[in-house]
Order: C-alpha cells, then structure tokens, then sequence
C-alpha cells in the first residue's frame, strides 16, 4: 500500500504537465481516434465531432478542478468543447428547474434516483459497448433498458485517520482490531486519555445523515438488491417494528456512540463539513463517518482509510464488509441536445472507459475505482486503495441507492432532531415508520 501512496505522490505531482503535454503528443491523437470512435478500440469509425460544444453538469464538488483541466485537455485533443458546470444544489431540484426552462445540460452528472425520475428526458444507452464491460451490472436498468453510465464506484463507512491513532496509542492501526462497539468505544477511550478530546466528526447534512449513514439500514439486509428493496417494501407496507428491529437498534446505538465523541456535541447542527475535512485531516479527530469521495486531506497525511461501522449486530458480516456501489452516474439528454451533441457525448464515455488519457483520468486524476472491468489500472489515492481491497477480498455489501427523492431532506430532518436531543429514539422510529408508509 505505501508504495502505491507513493506512486500517488508522484502522479499528483505530474498531472498538470501531463494534461499539457498529452494533448501534444502524436501518438496520443492517434490513440485518441480510435479511442473516440463511439467503440472499444480498434474499430471503425465514420465519426467526426470536431467543433461541436456540449454541455456537462459535475455534481461532485472535489472533482471541480478536475473536471474543469479535462474540458481544456478533451477539447485540445479532440476539438469537441465541453462546457462543464457545477451545482451543490439538489440535482433532482436543479434538473427540473433547467429542464422547465428548456436548458439542460447534455450530459448529467446524477444520483441514481434521478435516473429513474428523468427517464423520459433520457437517451438509452444499451447499444453502447461499455454495457458489456460493467455497464449492465452497475448502470440503472428500467424495463431492460440502460439508461446510465456509472461513472464509479462509492463506499460509505467510517473514515479513520490511522497517523492520529498511532500518534496517541504508539501501535499501528489496524481497523480489524476494533471492528465491535465494544473494542471501538475502547478505543475512543484511549483516544481521550492520550489528549484527542473529541476523537469523532459527524456531519449535519442531511444527506450524509439520512442517504448515507441511516442508509445502512436498508443496506445490510441481505446483500442484494432484492433483499433490501424486500425490506424497503415491508417499511412502505407497515410491516415493520422499528423499535423492535435488531438492525435499527444498533445502528442507532453506533450513532449515538459517534454522537457521544462527537466534536461538535455542543451544538451538532453547527457542524460545518469543511471543518470538519479539516478536523479529520489535521488529526485532530480520528474518525468521520462519510464515503471514498473524501480527498481533500491528502495534502496533511496519506495514513488515512475507510472501515465499516462497529455494530452490535454482526448479521451478514456487517462489521466486516464495506458499503459499495455504483453511486454517481452520467447520463445524456435526448430532448434538447442535437444528434451531433448526443454522439459526442457517447463518444466521451467512451473515451473514458477504452482510451488510455481517459482511464489515467479517472484513475489518477480523480483517485475514484471505476466500475468497469477492462480497466487494470490500480487506484492509488489512499481511501481508494482500501476500497479497492475490499472489493478485492470480496467484502462488500450491496447499497441500496433506488431510496425516494425526499428521504434525505425528509429523514435526515428527523436525524437533526434526534441528534439535537429533541426527539428520543421511539419518536424517530415512528416518524421514520410514517414516513414511508406515506410513499406510494
């Protein structure tokens, strides 16, 4: 793993000469011709976008940068102008909002949700040739259709900062060693003892709250998205007890576990999520429940990964498998956009999944693990590395992600309340048993 952080330091050292240089390169443009061919490489093609402008929304605000380099480096190597946009807005809300005004975007960078809501606005894509290379089994699919690519794979889980831990226990950290309520609460304790007054961040968002935290209810249900979506029925049917329900009682004692170390105890609806980045990558915390996407703190310490979240029920490995999916994932608009900017926009996704530029670009460059299988190269941004792992060892849990729109303002508006002490557990577990009972 270290030398993997290593080659890591270098790439990110080199990425802007690259990105200049690349576009430079002879042999490179030539890779790049049949690599945007609309096809894996090698094939032929009729296809010549050159001075056509497409749109793209980026809804992933660490990728800002990233994106915005691309724009420049796709445009010199391809002459296809990509204006890339980004919003922290609610997408679905957002969409709506450009699509009314008859505006969208021609790729969309979405939640899987969306996909499902936007379906009619949606180009299909199950002809493309990435369907068959990890397309089909991570892209949405409605009525045998495929309407999206997956641009990468997620985990959300407990972040820790290992350099922090060791700084105060002089032992290496491994997560296994803590991976019970117990052994974690034991360590939270040490953590204390040694001067780390408050050893745990934890966001207020709702969306990490209710979408990725409160999420792993619907997770853990058996692995599949069958056995959870079983679950997730059951709770719209009434069928549920969440007061009795072994998986909710120990989620919700692993919350108030993080909530008791929580750096933000004082006022936990004061949190802010950049103070709390900054809390985790100083080290002045070691733990942070939030996902893989996190890369903002790498410039303070490379000792960092991501580990499940210590539960008193084990039930399917919970404590040993990560949450992982498909979570982000872009899509083409098919009522606004042109056939000249539909294909160009096909020709980009491809390009990234079978040239060689758009790999290393999602690879290097955006440290994310991609989802698709012909792509050998190896991830070496440090959260990512410990995905990978566990996607290696085939430790993963299923992520239910086809969860309602609202659930995240919705729940995760009963979450604040909950954390800020005003409402007790059987309140929240009622609220939470009417809200979707209330779907359709």
């Amino acid at each position: 793993m270290t030398e993997k952080i290593l080659l890591w330091k270098e790439k990110k050292m080199k990425r802007t000469k690259r990105l200049v240089s690349i576009g430079l390169t002879a042999v490179m443009a030539a890779t790049l011709a049949a690599g945007c061919s609309g096809g894996k490489e090698g094939q032929d093609s009729e296809n010549d976008n050159g001075g056509v402008t497409i749109t793209l929304l980026n809804t992933k605000s660490e990728l800002v940068d990233q994106f915005d380099a691309l724009a420049d480096e796709y445009k010199e190597l391809t002459g296809v102008n990509i204006e890339v946009q980004f919003t922290s807005d609610v997408v679905s809300t957002h969409l709506s909002e450009r699509y009314a005004s008859g505006s969208p975007y021609t790729i969309m960078m979405v939640d899987r949700t969306d996909v499902y809501a936007f379906q009619d606005y949606l180009l299909d894509l199950s002809d493309e040739d990435w369907i068959a290379d990890g397309g089909a089994e991570y892209g949405v699919n409605i009525d045998g259709k495929t309407y999206s690519f997956p641009l990468l794979v997620e985990a959300v889980g407990l972040l820790y900062n290992a350099q922090a831990i060791e700084d105060i226990t002089g032992e290496e950290f491994n997560w296994t060693d803590y991976n019970t309520p117990e052994k974690f609460e034991g360590l939270l304790e040490e953590l204390k003892a040694g001067g780390m007054e408050s050893p745990v961040a934890v966001n207020q968002d709702d969306w990490s709250l209710a979408n990725h935290f409160f999420g792993q209810l619907y997770d853990q249900q058996g692995n599949s998205e069958e056995s959870s979506q079983e679950y997730v029925d059951s709770l719209k049917n009434g069928e549920v007890d969440l007061t009795g329900d072994a998986r909710f009682n120990s989620l919700m004692d692993s919350f108030d576990t993080l909530l008791e170390y929580n750096i933000n105890s004082a006022d936990p609806l004061a949190a802010d999520y950049d103070m709390n980045n900054e809390y985790f990558a100083s080290g002045e915390v070691a733990f942070w429940f939030n996902g893989s996407w996190v890369t903002d703190v790498y410039s303070q310490t490379d000792k960092i990964g991501i580990m499940p979240l210590p539960q008193s029920d084990a039930d399917g490995e919970a404590n040993d498998r990560l949450i992982a999916g498909a979570s982000k994932t872009f899509v083409i608009d098919k009522e606004y956009s042109t056939e000249e900017q539909q294909q160009a926009a096909k020709d980009f996704l491809n390009w990234l999944v079978y040239d060689e530029a758009g790999q290393s670009f999602m690879v290097d460059d955006c440290g994310i693990v991609p989802a698709f299988t012909n792509i050998t190269k190896e991830v070496s941004t440090p959260i990512s590395i410990a995905v990978q792992q566990f996607i290696q060892d085939g430790m993963t849990s299923y992520w239910y992600q086809a969860i309602p729109g609202d659930h995240g303002t919705e729940v995760g508006a009963l979450l604040q309340k909950y954390m800020s002490g005003n409402m007790d557990r059987e309140e929240f577990a009622s609220a939470v048993e009417d809200y979707w009972t209330a779907q359709e």
